[in-house]
């Protein structure tokens, strides 16, 4: 088993009841109830992988390359966007979660669209079995983009379906309703305020926005707020940093708004392999560190190319080697086993999941039996399996204590 990334894997079993793991023993001898175990030898058990911002209605919008961010929306993802809420939205979650489990991801925090019964949708999809871990929630909009995404936003007192900025609600315990403004580039000042009088008015709820990816965003978005000093403020002035905030890339910040983004306890969530893509910008992750900068990882798919949380962070890791080699000549590079910390249990505490991306007695059961080559049970198995991962690589996905078959799906 993985308990520990910085030390070696134990031999050793684990006990699930109802989801949870119940018991854990490390140790060379065989669980009581052999029958009935998973693993065995050659096996490696793991917490599955979380990742932390991610868009599903973008899942088949993966590799349209050579665009900056602006444009991209335009041209790719506002088009992919409409067509969920036109009907695809059941059919393209389900192929999100298969996509996302098959990679080993068993939670994550992610945008639907501005859709209130495409949302509805799509979470009723993810109620189904198996019931992945999530923090979701309906994109709230209403300018810069086409008329069919911001069309309930903006006349939302007129339509009797739509009753707030999150229009939907689930029954399962293991999903979570978010608010997610876009970006302050596609929110009013009206809009902004509506969502900042539904935080208020729901303590804990999470917030998910994007901050500060790209240069041409940041301009737009001093134009569009001139009264405000910087673009962490505009989210600060309506209430929209918290310590349930999650705060996508952050890549160009002023000192202030790291300060004030300490300040509110809220969390960045760093997007390398998407920052690339996009050609955004270089995360700066000792900025992060320096000033004490509660992170997450994400994969920001369709921008991130790989659903795969090792691949992204292997991205982590070359992005900083980048700037080391570039600009940071004293950069901190992650180590292998902070970067599958990062993926599992370091995002669970982002999303404030305290108990799930561990192995401990009490956690939540969602599990990767990996099946590494033996030539791998080494001092740099966190390495290798990190630059050398594969989906092949998992012998078996256990969610909620289940084992889930994503060809099922």
């Amino acid at each position: 088993m993985l308990i520990d990334p910085d030390r070696p894997p134990a031999p050793g079993w684990l006990r699930i009841e109802q989801g949870r793991i119940v018991e854990l023993q490390e140790t060379g001898d065989g669980p009581p109830d052999a029958e009935r175990s998973v693993g065995g030898p050659g096996r490696l058990i793991t917490p599955g992988f979380i990742d932390a911002h991610c868009h599903p209605p973008q899942i088949d919008s993966i590799g349209c390359d050579d665009l900056p961010l602006l444009e991209w929306l335009k041209r790719v993802v506002f088009p992919a966007e409409i067509w969920w809420g036109k009907g695809a939205a059941a059919a393209l979650m389900r192929r999100a979660m298969r996509t996302m489990l098959s990679a080993g991801t068993t939670g994550f925090a992610g945008y639907l669209t501005s859709h209130g019964v495409a949302s509805r949708d799509a979470i009723a999809q993810l109620e189904q079995s198996p019931a992945m871990r999530c923090v979701v929630g309906r994109v709230a909009m209403d300018r810069h983009a086409p008329a069919d995404l911001i069309a309930e936003d903006r006349g939302r007192t007129a339509q009797s379906a739509v009753s707030s900025v999150a229009c939907a609600d689930s029954s399962s315990q293991r999903i979570s309703i978010s608010v997610n403004p876009r970006f302050a580039l596609a929110c009013t000042e009206e809009l902004l305020a509506e969502v900042g009088w539904f935080v208020a008015d729901h303590p804990g709820v999470t917030v998910q926005t994007h901050l500060a990816e790209a240069p041409a965003e940041c301009e737009l978005v001093s134009t569009l707020f001139p009264d405000d000093p910087n673009y962490a403020s505009v989210y600060d002035r309506f209430g929209l940093l918290t310590p349930q905030t999650l705060l996508a890339h952050c890549l160009h910040l002023s000192a202030q708004e790291w300060e004030l983004i300490v300040a509110r306890g809220s969390v960045v969530a760093h997007c390398p392999a998407a920052n690339v893509f996009l050609g955004s910008g270089l995360f700066d992750l000792d900025q992060a560190r320096e000033h004490g900068v509660r992170l997450a990882l994400g994969s920001d798919v369709a921008a991130g190319p790989s659903v795969a949380m090792p691949n992204v962070g292997r991205a982590m890791i070359e992005m900083a080697k980048c700037r080391k080699m570039t600009i940071a000549p004293m950069a901190h590079i992650p180590t292998p086993a902070e970067v599958w910390r990062q993926i599992t249990s370091g995002n669970a505490d982002a999303l404030g999941w305290t108990d799930a991306g561990r192995l401990a007695v009490g956690a939540e059961a969602d599990l990767l039996v990996l099946r590494p080559p033996e030539t791998w049970f080494d001092d740099h198995l966190v390495g290798r399996l990190l630059y050398n991962w594969s989906r092949d690589l998992i012998d078996q996905r256990i969610v909620a204590g289940e084992p889930v078959d994503p060809a099922t799906i």
